[in-house]
């Protein structure tokens, strides 16, 4: 397992007090030709980069959902 979704995991530990349901990351992305075209159809060129962005969630079954975002450089 990667380090972003470890830091997610162990976020949400902190914040809810208990294990995700699910646990979800995706690279990063740049488009290099296009922004806002592709669904126009136009060019785009999307490639990944080096950056990762990862989610855990869980049911809310006690409490009403709520979300809390982290940020690499904050620490979170």
């Amino acid at each position: 397992m990667r380090q972003t979704e470890q830091r997610a995991i162990q976020a949400y530990q902190e914040q809810f007090r208990e294990e995700p349901a699910l646990v979800a990351s995706a690279p990063g992305r740049v488009n290099l030709i296009g922004e806002h075209t592709d669904y126009n159809g136009g060019f785009v060129l999307p490639c990944a980069i080096d950056r990762r962005v990862a989610l855990a969630i869980g049911h809310g079954d006690t409490q009403p959902e709520r979300c809390r975002l982290g940020n690499e450089r904050a620490g979170l």
